[in-house]
């Protein structure tokens, strides 16, 4: 394009920084610099990576690719397990031994170290070759920091709430088995230690810290309330009071929160509000699929769902089929959202983008409004989001009847001219200023 020169004749080690900040000034659709391929993005641009910064970002990200395949190893290993202990469960392979049920698990927990060890090496090996670029006279680290300082950070904080999460798992599994193998042994609200701690955390960071949706620390409240539930009816012997009925309906009110999240999500990417990649999306409809499954399969073994006479169907067989799926559809789709966001890492480095906002017209001055932008959602990584126009959401709220109304939606402002001479008269007529979005009374998504 004219008037954007390559980054070579800007400077011997071109940084990516100038390159972004071009791209969002309006050079969208060009190519620059390196040979190691052409990235096209989920919009269709065309951005290819200068050689020098690949090769910083790949090295950087040496750190994070082991610990991707984090995902992997719990797939396969607890899919195994939950199949192993459904058969036991539904008495279709009674004699099964306990430790056989774990094994596999603890095995895959054997494998998240060892690409912990692989990620601290990796690590290790990047310290050790930056101090020695950085000796040198000439060094380009100056430049080079840019781009590795941010996907180190990143690759840190992934590598230890991975490291966190499955030591908690794990040592939760070792009570588990404990109180399986001698039920007299340990009781079952020391067996959920682990996860008292992990619900309050998240309750606290909800509710105090306010850094997260609403929903979302509800979903946590409620698997609080099933534990709390379930200790009291087992360990305090309140079967008269606390049914079954009573946790299996927590537990299904939980998988409902979570499906209802989910298809907000993929619809919102339908209708163009949430703009998700295509490994987002697929990840977005495994979970959407393991959620349903998951309340069918909750109900089945609750006693909830009765068949007619006629159907024959052997419901312990398809406890055992479905138990596995839930864990493999759930686990695969997170695999595949750390893939995909490691692949943009690498394409777009680790810096936060810069979102440009709209401003309004108010009677005190110009206010800057934000719209569209992005956003962190459990599961799924950064996603983008954007308000939908007038006309679109008018549209869709005529022939979808109307369930579009909770998405963000753009609306013009309609502000009358301030007739005192003390205030500053815009140039732009009041109805042809930015739009800003509006929800509800809030400008922010729902997660």
């Amino acid at each position: 394009p004219q008037g954007l020169p390559p980054p070579r004749q800007l400077h011997a080690d071109y940084s990516h920084r100038l390159h972004r900040n071009q791209v969002a000034q309006g050079h969208h659709n060009f190519v620059v610099g390196g040979a190691h391929g052409r990235y096209r993005d989920y919009g269709g641009t065309l951005v290819e990576v200068p050689e020098e910064v690949y090769a910083v970002r790949k090295a950087a990200l040496t750190v994070l690719d082991p610990i991707t395949y984090c995902w992997l190893f719990l797939t396969f290993g607890f899919s195994t397990s939950v199949a192993l202990g459904a058969a036991k469960w539904t008495s279709k392979m009674e004699k099964l031994p306990y430790w056989l049920i774990f094994l596999p698990a603890w095995a895959s927990h054997l494998g998240i170290v060892l690409m912990h060890i692989l990620s601290a090496r990796a690590l290790s090996k990047f310290i050790s070759e930056a101090n020695e670029n950085r000796q040198r006279q000439d060094s380009t680290d100056h430049l080079d920091r840019v781009e590795y300082l941010p996907l180190l950070q990143r690759s840190l904080k992934f590598g230890l709430k991975t490291g966190i999460l499955c030591f908690i798992i794990f040592v939760f599994e070792v009570l588990l088995f404990i109180r399986l193998c001698r039920p007299t042994a340990i009781t079952l609200a020391e067996t959920y230690i682990p996860l008292w701690i992990l619900t309050i955390v998240f309750i606290g960071n909800g509710l105090v810290c306010k850094s997260q949706h609403f929903l979302h620390s509800l979903i946590w409240v409620l698997v609080f309330t099933a534990m709390v539930l379930s200790v009291l009816r087992t360990d305090y012997e309140m079967d008269d009071i606390i049914l079954t009925s009573h946790i299996v309906l927590v537990i299904i009110a939980l998988l409902a929160i979570i499906s209802g999240i989910l298809i907000y999500i993929v619809h919102g990417h339908q209708i163009g509000y949430y703009k998700l990649t295509e490994s987002q999306l697929t990840a977005g409809v495994f979970y959407s699929a393991s959620s349903f499954l998951a309340i069918l399969l909750v109900a089945i073994m609750g006693d909830a769902v009765s068949l007619p006479e006629l159907i024959q169907l052997d419901l312990l067989l398809i406890i055992v089929i479905l138990a596995p799926i839930v864990v493999a559809l759930t686990g695969f789709g997170a695999y595949l959202v750390t893939r995909d966001e490691f692949d943009r890492l690498l394409k777009y480095g680790g810096q936060s983008a810069v979102m440009p906002m709209r401003l309004r017209l108010e009677a005190d001055g110009w206010t800057s409004v934000a719209s569209r932008g992005a956003v962190t959602i459990p599961m799924f990584g950064d996603v983008k989001y954007e308000p939908l126009d007038v006309e679109t959401a008018e549209r869709l709220s005529i022939e979808l009847c109307g369930p579009c109304c909770c998405y963000p939606a753009e609306e013009d402002d309609e502000l009358p001219y301030f007739h005192r001479a003390d205030n500053y008269q815009s140039p732009t007529p009041p109805n042809a200023m930015a739009a800003t979005a509006q929800w509800g009374g809030s400008e922010a998504p729902i997660v």
